[in-house]
């Protein structure tokens, strides 16, 4: 977990200046290089996991980013800061909060807007902001939000996400003694998966003679891994799709698909015997 002195372009390795396709090819390789299914049993690296997601889901996001680039440890709040700025209460500089007592229980959680009563009584709109993972995303989550009621009184409620909710939908929900609640939902970045509406798309690995031969590769899905039939002289890259195992389909009615696109692995080191057989087999090809 991030700290108030963790920096995020350091977490992934990359300038400030860094442009969006950098940002994402660095937190790629950082999440598979970390990923816990890679480096099981090792702590270090799941928290290292944790700190790269956490990193992207703020640099690989343009509001987050600019947020995060003027307020620093403090981009949660950087909406509510803005807001006491306006309002005369500025000067204090990065990473104060001006003490207003904005903020969440959960995590991922910040403010995007705050509308304040609108003249004569009549209840205006509130919209708030938070972050859930993919697999939150896959089953449904609930979060705890921060608002401040007419009064100026805070407190927190709690909010049922939906299974299969896109990145940026919004929750309605209606607390007591206020109008509609917005609560727009961001879904982090995954180092496995890609989301395209309700399917997945991902990668999966399978040694060299699989392909060549035919056999089984095992492909990770959220919910489970399972085992797919790879034909005889399949080539590198190709794509296969597995249906009804993507994401869940907010109208309860199935769910997407996974595209699932082969990768082949080389060997790193071969022996003697193995080379004899690839240089035969180079041979066979050059007559």
């Amino acid at each position: 977990m991030a700290t108030s002195n963790t920096d995020f372009y350091s977490v992934l390795g990359v300038s400030r200046g860094a442009g969006a396709d950098e940002i994402k090819r660095a937190f790629r390789r950082l999440a598979r290089e970390h990923h816990p299914d890679m480096n099981r049993g090792s702590s270090e690296s799941e928290a290292r996991f944790k700190l790269v997601n956490e990193a992207y889901e703020v640099l690989g996001d343009k509001k987050l980013r600019r947020d995060y680039d003027e307020f620093g440890s403090q981009w949660r709040h950087a909406d509510e800061l803005r807001v006491q700025s306006r309002r005369g209460f500025g000067g204090r500089g990065h990473g104060s909060p001006g003490g207003m007592g904005f903020g969440s229980s959960g995590g991922g959680f910040s403010f995007s807007e705050m509308f304040g009563f609108g003249g004569g009584g009549g209840r205006s709109r509130h919209s708030v902001e938070t972050a859930i993972t993919l697999e939150e995303a896959f089953a449904g989550a609930e979060r705890t939000v921060g608002i401040t009621d007419p009064r100026g009184s805070a407190r927190n409620i709690a909010v049922k996400i939906p299974a299969g909710i896109a990145d940026g939908g919004t929750v309605r929900v209606r607390p007591s003694g206020m109008g509609p609640l917005d609560v727009k939902v961001r879904i982090r970045p995954h180092g496995d998966f890609e989301r395209d509406g309700d399917d997945l798309r991902a990668e999966f690995k399978a040694a060299l003679h699989v392909p060549v031969l035919g056999g089984t590769a095992r492909v990770r899905t959220l919910d489970g891994a399972v085992e797919l039939t790879i034909p005889p002289g399949t080539p590198n890259g190709k794509t296969f799709r597995l249906r009804g195992k993507g994401m869940p389909k907010l109208d309860d009615t199935g769910r997407g698909d996974l595209i699932a696109k082969l990768s082949v692995t080389l060997p790193e080191r071969i022996g003697e015997e193995e080379r004899q057989l690839f240089n035969r087999l180079k041979e066979m090809h050059e007559r």
